[in-house]
């Protein structure tokens, strides 16, 4: 299994531990009040998105991944979503190791 299936596998992990909080309104209150490690946003969003989710996680220092399409990251939760966040920082760190090996 690739290291890239291994982080998709991981988003839906978190989504059935409730350690993942998608949406747009969510990601961003979520950033704001500190309690994401990890924003993951597709890569295929719009440009605008893309730019304010950059600004937003690094103000905030928030590691911001856009490695996957929209229908990867719908795939891997099991909603359709462009942006999502890992809340759990154990799980963060496990997706940074993926990308890393």
């Amino acid at each position: 299994m690739s290291n890239r299936q291994k982080q998709l596998n991981l988003l839906g992990l978190a989504t059935r531990a409730r350690n993942l909080i998608s949406g747009d309104e969510l990601v961003t209150k979520a950033i704001k009040q500190k309690k994401v490690y990890l924003v993951i946003c597709a890569n295929d969003a719009s440009t605008s998105t893309l730019e304010r989710y950059h600004e937003l996680c690094q103000k905030h220092q928030v590691s911001l991944n856009t490695s996957f399409s929209r229908m990867e990251i719908s795939q891997a939760i099991g909603k359709s979503r462009s942006i999502c966040a890992i809340s759990n920082q154990g799980m963060a760190n496990k997706f940074h190791e993926y990308i890393i090996e």
